[in-house]
């Protein structure tokens, strides 16, 4: 395997591709830093795209009375529907209070004013309370009736949680980042015992480099404990206390809510979520404590049977099998280490760790608060390497980042960055183009002011505006975009990630998988070895998600 080594002494070098580190290179690269990041696999593949896909303001750290971090993500939550209007949206969550819950209907009801004041009343809309079965069933006529009380209806938010990666992975790039996915981090270098370069190798060529680094900043949340011996980090394990959550996809109309439910499992009471989206219906999540491998995890029969029992109780004319199931995710949550009755009770704080030799890691955390995050963790690593008094870097005048107010990739071209603009977007489109409404708004909602390269797409070839799966609106037009445009090196990474079929087809995107391999195959030059194991790759990611049955 070739070796060779890099001129240029970046400033920091980033671990790990999900959200915290994209957003820590992001931030860094627009302050002027020379950043390169590193992912073993693809941007967003471990905890980044298995989330609940809610950008929220965490109601339930109400009930442990973690203030602070509420009111941390519930301005979170408002700065993000600014910067990518088209990924984090608005969403009608209903909470429904029944005779044996543990907080009756009056004292939610305080609760959520707790809520609406701590986000300064700025939620996209404010909570109302509903009293009385007969109204709670005339919005949901799913919800179990018996002993019903009342609800809550609250909004929060929800987005495309891998996308959202993808788009801080570009706007690192076009700030002036190196950012490479599929290219592990061996080994932390060290001269007079402070860091100096990080080797690493590209694991599909097998080439290895090394690229000097002043600073490196270890972002890779559930796999931390488990990176910090192997690439010599020098930091004490274990630092985390892993918790896995799991998701269930279902067809619509098994379940077939009208907005997101927000529900106590009758089985041990913490919180879960059941919510329309991308034309399925997700139910989720567990929260137990896992201390495998993480790049092991999956969902099991135990986590599915516990998903459709609570469901099943509070749902009763759903009455959710095992066979029902479509797909399923399962992530980890990098929670920092402590002593706790329940997984469920684990704060969701993050924390910066730094060594003397200008190793940091940052640890914990939530998706909402990944910018402040990423702004946390650049700060300290700029404070060690003025502490180190490091030649090169002394004479740099370093520029305000500003993202909390500058606009995602997609985001960029708002006058009026909101859900109401991206709409109109989807409906000038539609007009131009001739195409569907559903469609173009699709885009929009999905590439923001970047939808009318996919219009231009299909105005080339009108094939492409064809659905990749009858029942749903992504279309090949959005392959192809992603061959093109979004940092794709597998056929995993399309089908898990940029156009997820992994998870709503009913195939699961096995019934594309040859036609995907064929583009691809054309659009990189694969020969036919690398085209049969990009295909027996996908069938074994399908084949793990489907391990519970």
């Amino acid at each position: 395997m070739p070796i060779r080594e890099e001129k240029t002494i970046y400033d920091i070098a980033v671990i790990g591709g999900g959200i915290t580190g994209a957003g820590i290179a992001r931030d860094a690269a627009l302050r002027g830093l020379k950043v390169a990041l590193f992912e073993k696999d693809d941007y967003a593949s471990g905890t980044s795209s298995k989330s609940s896909k809610l950008i929220h303001g965490g109601l339930r750290y109400l009930e442990q009375a973690e203030l602070g971090l509420v009111f941390e993500s519930v301005s979170e939550r408002r700065v993000q529907m600014h910067m990518a209007p088209h990924l984090v949206r608005p969403l009608s969550f209903l909470l429904p209070v029944f005779e044996d819950s543990r907080v009756g209907l009056e004292l939610m009801n305080v609760g959520l004013w707790i809520y609406d004041t701590l986000a300064l009343f700025r939620s996209p809309k404010l909570h109302d309370t509903i009293r009385g079965a007969d109204k709670v069933t005339e919005m949901e006529p799913d919800i179990r009736s018996n002993g019903l009380k009342g609800a809550i209806e609250y909004h929060d938010c929800y987005t495309d949680d891998a996308r959202l990666v993808l788009e801080n992975i570009i706007a690192a790039e076009e700030a002036g980042a190196r950012c490479e996915n599929y290219t592990e981090v061996l080994e932390i270098q060290r001269e007079r015992k402070q860091v100096s370069a990080v080797r690493v190798r590209n694991t599909i060529t097998g080439n290895e480099e090394t690229v000097s680094a002043t600073c490196v900043i270890m972002a890779t949340g559930p796999w931390s404990d488990k990176a910090i011996p192997k690439v010599g980090a020098g930091m004490n394990t274990p630092l985390l206390s892993p918790t896995k959550g799991v998701h269930l996809v279902f067809r619509h109309e098994k379940l077939p809510l009208g907005r997101a439910m927000t529900v106590m499992s009758p089985v041990d009471g913490r919180v879960m979520f059941a919510f329309p989206w991308r034309g399925r219906t997700v139910l989720g999540t567990t929260d137990t404590y896992f201390d495998g491998d993480p790049d092991e995890v999956h969902t099991d029969a135990d986590d599915v049977e516990y998903l459709c029992k609570s469901a099943n109780i509070l749902f009763p004319r759903a009455d959710l099998k095992s066979e029902d199931v479509i797909s399923t995710w399962a992530g980890l949550r990098p929670l920092i280490h402590e002593e706790a009755d329940s997984a469920s009770e684990v704060s969701r704080e993050h924390q910066i760790y730094v060594n003397d030799d200008g190793v940091l890691l940052i640890a914990g955390g939530k998706l909402t608060t990944y910018r402040l995050m990423a702004k946390d963790t650049v700060k300290a690593a700029i404070r060690w390497i003025k502490d180190a008094k490091n030649d090169h870097f002394a004479d740099r005048t370093l520029q305000r980042p500003r993202t909390k107010k500058r606009p995602l990739p997609g985001g960029e071209g708002f006058s009026d960055p909101s859900p109401k603009a991206v709409h109109e977007l989807g409906l000038e489109l539609a007009k131009s183009s001739g195409l569907s409404e559903e469609l173009t708004e699709h885009w929009a909602f999905t590439y923001g002011s970047r939808a009318s390269a996919l219009v231009d797409l299909v105005k080339d070839d009108p094939s492409l505006a064809e659905p990749l799966q009858g029942d749903l609106v992504h279309t090949w037009a959005e392959v192809e975009y992603a061959i093109a445009n979004e940092r794709v090196q597998t056929i995993d990474d399309i089908l898990s990630r940029r156009v997820p079929m992994l998870l709503i087809g009913t195939e699961q995107g096995l019934d594309i998988l040859e036609a995907v391999a064929d583009r691809m195959t054309r659009a990189f030059g694969w020969n036919a070895e690398r085209r049969t194991l990009e295909i027996q790759r996908y069938k074994t990611t399908v084949a793990n998600s489907r391990l519970f049955r």
